[in-house]
C-alpha cells in the first residue's frame, strides 16, 4: 500500500473522531462513546505508526511520518482515557495540545518543502485546532468551547474527505 493510501485511511477516522468529538463539545453525544471511538482512532493511527516505524521494506513511511501521526494517536488516546473517566480537569492535556500545535507548525513546513500543498494546508489547519483547545483546556476558557466544538467538526469534515481522497488514489494531485 502507498504512503498515502495509508495515510488516507488514518485521515479518513480522523476527521471522523474529529467530527464526533466537535458534536461532542456541543453537547451532542455521551463520554462512554466517544471514549470508544477517539480509542479506536487512537488505536488505528498508532498501528500505522508502529509499520510506519519498524514496517521496513513493506512501509513507504518514515520516522518524520511516524512522528507526526504518534502525535494523533496520542492525542486521541488522551481524550478517550479522559471521556471514560469523567475527568473534568483537563489542563494537562490542554498544555500536550499546546505542544502539539507548535510542533505542527514546522511540520507545514517540511511538507511544505515536499511540494504537497494540501497536506500542508492540513497541518496548518491542525496547527490551528490543537492550539484552540491549548487555549480552551490549559487556560480554561470555557466561554470556548461552541465555537471550538464547531471548528473541530468542520475541521473533522476537511479532514475525512482529504482521507478519502488519498486513500482512493486522487491524492497529491500531480
Amino acid at each position: 500500500m502507498t504512503l498515502y493510501g495509508v495515510l488516507g485511511m488514518g485521515l479518513l477516522f480522523v476527521g471522523g473522531v474529529l467530527f464526533v468529538n466537535g458534536m461532542w463539545l456541543l453537547g451532542y453525544g455521551s463520554n462512554r462513546d466517544v471514549a470508544i471511538f477517539n480509542f479506536l482512532v487512537g488505536l488505528i493511527t498508532f498501528l500505522i505508526v508502529l509499520w510506519w516505524a519498524f514496517g521496513g521494506d513493506a512501509s513507504e513511511g518514515t520516522a518524520f511520518n511516524a512522528a507526526g501521526t504518534m502525535l494523533f494517536s496520542f492525542t486521541y488516546l488522551w481524550i478517550g482515557a479522559n471521556a471514560i473517566r469523567g475527568v473534568d480537569d483537563q489542563r494537562s492535556f490542554g498544555w500536550y495540545c499546546g505542544f502539539v500545535a507548535v510542533t505542527a507548525l514546522p511540520t507545514a513546513y517540511l511538507v511544505f518543502l515536499s511540494g504537497d500543498l494540501g497536506l500542508t494546508g492540513l497541518w496548518l489547519l491542525w496547527a490551528v485546532l490543537w492550539a484552540a483547545f491549548f487555549v480552551l483546556l490549559a487556560l480554561e476558557r470555557d466561554d470556548l468551547t461552541n465555537p471550538v466544538g464547531s471548528f473541530t467538526a468542520i475541521t473533522g469534515a476537511v479532514t475525512a474527505i482529504g482521507g478519502y481522497l488519498m486513500a482512493a488514489g486522487f491524492w497529491p494531485w500531480a
